[in-house]
């Protein structure tokens, strides 16, 4: 008896491993287009197992082979073993079309509408096999009859606006969108998601551009549905559209009596998408809320954060610019105080006496009682030790900075700002010629989750490395660290010589003058010394080592945004986008170049 249950144990074994291995070579055939070779195949399959999965490719494969008997037979004893899946008739009505029985594929097609129960999955199911078989105007059928089938209670919208969206009809794919957001505002993040991936081959913007028409003629309609204009505003933020979308931000923070949350959140967004103009717009906007209310102090620190922000970036501020802004920090700290709330303004306000006015006495003051104020945010305590420490390798105190700097490293480790305190620590070291302990700390910064801190300590740690692996001495790296740290310090003149001395006595460090000459290209671009800043990086570009792609997108903004050439820039950019892909500068060096080049003309 134990003998028989083995063989027959094993003779069921060896079955199952023979269905398996026809079932993969019946799927062979099948993908490969061989139909002769896959029905027969399936047809066994099928007859011995008779499950979904070999009902499908056995169909087609019928279908293709025009033996439609088989596949009528095939269908209609599905049919006939499961009446309860009514979609059965859509094959039935597809293996007519087939034959060309228009009469009998309409009669099936009208059947499976009128054989609908109210069952979701039904529903489902009958829908989605006419979106499957290309009846896009049965399914539309289907789905609005399954809606009324269940009293309102799911009136399939998204599935709608998909099948809609097959046949073209942009019209009623934004009405059925829209409408789903007025059935319940709860749906309003799905209908984001269903956008973004009904949009997102988007030719030509016909799409959104029929979207954004109707909801605008629905918010018009409906302003009192909040849900709706949320959603516009959603929109405009992805089509960054900032003004439009701060337009109707502030309609809805009026209209609702809203504290400004949402204007705050759009200006911080505006700011992330360096839109400063519109953010400055928006905290004007908030000034205007009671002096005592939380957003109207957050507008007043974070206005003249932005300012700080333009003008920083700006290749083209004056002197007269950063005394307007220090006038702005001063302005906003003796409205609001020098407290726990303001402690990132004394921050800003610090940097900004120490490196752009040499007042660093005085900044240094402003971060010591700062350092000591109660109920301080731990990070921002760290961020004002941090800018202290920069102002002490000013001084040239650098131990005094590498102490500092230590003790945020210290508080901070896996964080952010402890990434950064790393970095400076590591550039400290460098400056005073310790550069073996300099390269340990780089290093581990090189896996830095902050692209720019990972990409800084990159191209410091090989300038170590290809240094230190040279036969002759450090005196090289020595003098190019007294040049950086002398452009730290904002003593340019100094940091010129060092660099020139690089150069000069040196032409056979192959692995440093590239560096040397980006130096002076930063340091002239600083100075607004266009002309000579394009010949140091142009310089910088010809040596084709690690800083290439950084000149070129240097050179690439300066002929984009200072000397109005277009074509040049153009140049510089279209290289980065083709001959450096994993540049850190790829993406906006590409963003850039098809903006030259006129892609997004037709944005709007």
């Amino acid at each position: 008896m134990k003998l028989f249950f083995t063989l027959l144990i094993f003779f069921y074994s060896l079955g199952g491993y023979s269905q398996s291995q026809n079932e993969k070579l019946a799927y062979k055939y099948y993908s490969g287009k061989q139909y002769e070779k896959a029905v027969t195949l399936y047809a066994d399959l099928h007859k011995s197992s008779p499950e979904k999965r070999f009902y499908g490719p056995l169909l087609k494969s019928y279908l293709f082979l025009e033996r439609y008997k088989e596949a009528q037979k095939l269908v209609k004893v599905h049919i006939k073993k499961n009446p309860e899946r009514i979609e059965f008739n859509i094959d039935l009505g597809n293996v007519y079309e087939s034959e060309k029985k228009e009469s009998k594929a309409t009669q099936a097609y009208d059947n499976t509408i009128k054989l609908m129960i109210p069952n979701v999955n039904s529903i489902l199911a009958v829908g989605n096999r006419f979106y499957q078989k290309g009846k896009y105007d049965y399914a539309i059928k289907a789905y609005k009859k399954g809606a009324k089938l269940l009293n309102g209670d799911y009136p399939f919208s998204f599935e709608l606006a998909k099948v809609y969206e097959a046949k073209g009809d942009l019209t009623n794919m934004s009405k059925v969108l829209i409408g789903i957001v007025h059935y319940s505002d709860e749906y309003l993040e799905s209908v984001k998601g269903a956008i973004s991936t009904l949009f997102y081959n988007d030719i030509g913007r016909k799409k959104k551009s029929i979207f954004k028409d109707e909801l605008l003629t629905q918010v018009q309609k409906h302003p009192s549905k909040t849900a709706l204009t949320e959603l516009l505003i959603w929109f405009f933020l992805q089509e960054k559209k900032f003004n439009s979308a701060l337009i109707h931000s502030k309609a809805l923070d009026k209209r609702n009596e809203e504290a400004g949350n949402r204007i705050a959140k759009l200006a911080k967004t505006c700011i992330q998408n360096k839109e400063y103009e519109i953010a400055v717009k928006a905290y004007n906007y908030l000034l205007k809320k009671d002096k005592g209310s939380y957003f109207y102090r957050v507008a007043r620190t974070k206005l003249v954060e932005v300012l700080n922000i333009k003008i920083t970036e700006d290749p083209q501020s004056t002197n007269e610019d950063i005394l307007r802004l220090k006038q702005n920090y001063e302005d906003a700290l003796n409205e609001l105080g020098r407290n726990a709330y303001t402690i990132d303004l004394i921050a800003g306000y610090a940097q900004l006496l120490a490196f752009k006015l040499n007042q660093t006495e005085k900044a240094k003051q402003e971060l010591e009682s700062a350092l000591k104020i109660a109920r301080a945010q731990p990070q921002e305590i760290a961020n004002c030790k941090l800018i202290l420490g920069d102002i002490y390798v000013k001084e040239n105190e650098v131990w005094e900075a590498a102490l500092l700097y230590g003790q945020v490293n210290q508080d901070f480790k896996e964080d952010i700002i402890g990434h950064k305190a790393k970095l400076r620590t590591a550039k400290a070291y460098f400056y005073t010629g310790e550069f073996e302990w300099a390269k340990s700390q780089l290093d581990v910064l090189k896996a830095s989750t902050t692209k720019l801190i990972a990409n800084d300590a990159l191209q410091l740690s090989v300038l170590i490395s290809d240094n230190l692996g040279m036969d002759t001495s450090t005196a090289a790296l020595k003098i190019y660290a007294l040049a950086d740290l002398y452009k730290f310090q904002n003593n340019d003149s100094l940091a010129i010589v060092a660099c020139n001395n690089v150069l000069d006595s040196f032409p056979e460090n192959i692995t440093l003058l590239d560096d040397a000459y980006f130096m002076k290209a930063k340091i002239y671009t600083q100075n607004k010394k266009w002309d000579l800043a394009l010949e140091s990086y142009q310089k910088a570009v010809e040596y084709n080592d690690l800083l290439k792609d950084d000149a070129l997108f240097e050179m690439g903004v300066i002929y984009q945004n200072i000397l109005n050439s277009p074509n040049k820039a153009i140049k510089c950019f279209e290289e980065i986008v083709l001959e450096h892909q994993d540049s850190f500068y790829s993406v906006e060096a590409r963003k850039n170049y098809r903006t030259l080049r006129g892609d997004f003309k037709n944005a709007e």
